[in-house]
């Protein structure tokens, strides 16, 4: 296992990753970041270099203080070869199998062998499995297609308004989710739709440090409006400015967001997954 901190590695394996979308863009997405700054402090774990075959983003093992944290105990993940990534999964200075922690990558079929890992630490993962959307770029045409709605103007969220994305969150709802959602508002671009810019947001989409649109919501009175489409457009043209990749996911019984994403022009192109374990 290496951990690459060398800007120059950093770049080229962004590079290399940017031939296997969608597989990769969960690591991708944590290196742009990681490059940019590294705001949330990830670390970029190979299991050898430059011929790697696994590649694993997650937070320095010191900083992940909390073991119910399983937010701030993320792990992306990307690999070409799953018997390699078995032995990179055992090694305790890459996992910490003693916390609560979350695995996220877009590879279904590594989910035997993360199965068979976690068993051997005492407990099976829980899986959750949905729709994978991306786009490579934003065209003049789509800019122009971003248009406000009626008394609706766009704006940007503000931490103190982190609670209200936490109470209807689906990954969300507790005290760890609300520090891991405001933290997000205080560093990477949201978006949100305000009644004439003032006052609370009537929809909201927040990214977070693998790039990802994710938390969309649109109240029930601006529903089937246009809304969401419009405010995804606006984010998604303010992420390609940063050069980040273009992605997000929805559940595959959610309807109405399939419908608003595949409208502001992302198309399907896999499967999202997260692996939840608790030991």
């Amino acid at each position: 296992m290496l951990v690459l901190t060398c800007s120059t590695k950093l770049a080229t394996l962004r590079r290399l990753l940017t031939h296997n979308f969608p597989e990769s863009l969960k690591v991708c997405g944590s290196l742009h970041h990681v490059i940019r700054g590294n705001p949330f402090g990830l670390q970029v774990l190979v299991d050898q270099w430059p011929d790697y075959s696994s590649v694993i983003c997650r937070p320095a093992l010191e900083d992940m203080k909390d073991p119910s944290d399983h937010y701030t105990n993320t792990y992306f993940l990307f690999s070409k070869d799953p018997h390699n990534l078995r032995q990179l999964l055992q090694d305790p200075q890459v996992v910490n199998w003693q916390q609560n922690l979350q695995i996220q990558g877009c590879q279904p079929t590594l989910g035997g062998v993360l199965q068979e890992v976690s068993t051997k630490h005492g407990r099976q993962m829980h899986t959750t499995s949905n729709f994978l959307y991306m786009r490579d770029g934003i065209t003049d045409e789509d800019v122009e297609k971003i248009n406000t709605i009626s008394e609706l103007q766009f704006s940007s969220l503000i931490p103190d308004e982190a609670h209200l994305i936490n109470a209807v969150w689906a990954f969300g709802g507790n005290s760890l989710s609300e520090q891991f959602i405001k933290r997000c508002i205080q560093t990477f671009p949201t978006m949100c739709m305000r009644k004439r810019g003032q006052g609370p947001p009537q929809a909201w989409a927040v990214s977070e440090q693998s790039c990802e649109m994710r938390m969309g919501y649109t109240e029930k009175l601006y529903r089937s409006k246009g809304v969401f489409r419009a405010m995804i457009r606006r984010l998604t043209r303010q992420m390609d400015a940063l050069g980040a990749p273009l992605y997000c996911h929805v559940a595959p019984d959610n309807k109405s967001s399939h419908a608003a994403t595949v409208a502001a022009g992302f198309p399907i192109v896999g499967r999202w997954q997260q692996w939840n374990f608790q030991p």
